[in-house]
């Protein structure tokens, strides 16, 4: 199967130090079961804010895995004028670029964000009768909304009228429709005006399962960063690890080690990571003696803290869009009990399944209640602990979700859902798109 890959936010195998997310792992799991994969992404790096490459590049990766970058001006900020400009250049040079390309693929998987390269590849689908998958990871343009005040929205939902056009086009032409969750496949089905079939589904973003460490190995990870960093052993470490984007409130993070710092001695807050909010994190945290700013940390460092720690924050402001994000998985595989202010999809599973605490957004007297409820208890942090890890092996480790998402894709590709997707009007599988499987 020849699989086009459109995503252009995530790290890239060429990317030292990061590890690979959905479209990462994805392409894995595709030229492991030896299938051709070429990956349309950026020569802008958009974690790090800075240009892989000066002009358009393709890089070779393996011999089943093609990198082509497109190039575009950059941007500094995630919401500018400027990552709009940007998008739209890409965007253009997608377009222009996938008419040449040969062969053409069986399939295209398109992550959503951003909707330009979503726009222009059910476009190129629908010409050239190749089924397109779009992967649900943002419900945007309702997500930008989300952090406007509420007398504003309704002007923004105005403002934002040919967004909202342009999403029901992307999500109606698609074949099919996947998402990270239920919500956010719904959100989908919703704009595409039909109902569920065969050609859709549910993959959450998942995690790998981190590799097994001998009690010296992780002795010696944990010492090297409490070297690197101010961080106590026989601390009742709480922890972070991700960027100080919009989406956390880390700013209640910071008032509740606060009110602890006032009551007791033996909690430390570890923030890990870095983004727009951390100058100003760090000037609110100052003098707080329980409170560490690590920085960006690489993957052993992380696996140390997370093995250190005794619990993991999902802390989300609260008109945060996200449903099941990517962070909870992380603490789940490192068998940690997780205190989120998230409710819907993330609140539910915590609660059924007992794997955590909720406390309620901008709170900190809430979340601080929710932190001594586990550091008191520690029978009872141990047991979500353990419910947690069964649970991430059960469902949300990469084998199980990736594999599953590899068959779905291998599926659509030999048109094995076709009677579905006529059925449900959507894009139909025909002409080369089921050849060379």
């Amino acid at each position: 199967m020849r699989t086009w890959i459109v995503e252009a936010g995530e790290p890239l195998p060429i990317d030292a130090g990061d590890r690979p997310l959905r479209c990462g792992i994805l392409c894995e799991r595709l030229v492991a079961a030896g299938h051709q994969v070429l990956w349309w992404a950026s020569t802008f790096d958009h974690r790090h804010k800075r240009h892989r490459f000066d002009q358009p590049t393709t890089v070779t990766v393996t011999p089943g895995l093609t990198l082509r970058l497109l190039h575009g001006p950059g941007y500094s900020h995630n919401v500018s004028l400027k990552r709009l400009l940007h998008n739209r250049r890409i965007a253009a040079e997608f377009a222009r670029d996938n008419l040449r390309c040969q062969p053409r693929p069986n399939l295209i998987f398109c992550c959503m964000p951003t909707p330009e390269l979503a726009e222009k590849s059910v476009e190129f689908g629908r010409a050239h009768h190749i089924p397109v998958v779009i992967d649900v990871r943002d419900i945007w343009p309702d997500s930008y909304l989300s952090f406007a005040p509420q007398p504003l929205r309704t002007v923004g939902r105005l403002a934002l009228v040919l967004e909202f056009r342009r999403m029901r086009r992307i999500c109606s032409d698609a074949t099919a429709l996947t998402a990270v969750s239920e919500t956010f496949l719904r959100w989908a089905l919703k704009r595409a005006g039909r109902a569920r079939t065969s050609l859709d589904g549910v993959f959450p973003l998942g995690y790998p399962t981190p590799p097994k460490w001998t009690e010296s190995e992780e002795a010696a990870a944990i010492k090297r960063l409490c070297a690197d960093h101010p961080i106590r052993r026989d601390a009742f470490v709480v922890a972070f690890a991700g960027v100080f984007g919009a989406s956390y409130d880390l700013k209640t993070v910071v008032e509740a080690a606060r009110l602890m710092a006032q009551r007791e001695s033996k909690s430390q807050f570890v923030l890990a990571g870095d983004g727009g909010q951390g100058a100003r994190l760090r000037e609110r945290a100052r003098g707080l003696p329980n409170v560490v700013f690590t920085g960006w940390l690489g993957q052993e460092s992380v696996r140390a803290l997370l093995a250190l720690s005794s619990l993991g924050l999902a802390c989300y402001a609260a008109p945060a869009p996200q449903s099941l994000p990517n962070k909870p998985y992380e603490y789940m595989a490192a068998g940690l009990p997780i205190v989120s202010s998230l409710r819907g999809e993330l609140g539910e599973l915590i609660e059924a399944e007992k794997i955590g605490l909720h406390y309620v957004a901008g709170d900190a007297h809430s979340l601080v209640s929710a932190i001594n409820t586990l550091r008191v208890n520690p029978k009872l942090r141990q047991a979500m602990g353990a419910r947690a890890r069964r649970l991430f092996d059960e469902l949300y480790s990469v084998p199980v979700v990736y594999g599953a998402l590899r068959e779905h894709l291998e599926s659509l590709a030999r048109g094995a859902f076709l009677d579905a997707a006529v059925g449900a009007g959507c894009a139909p599988i025909t002409g080369h798109a089921q050849t060379h499987i």
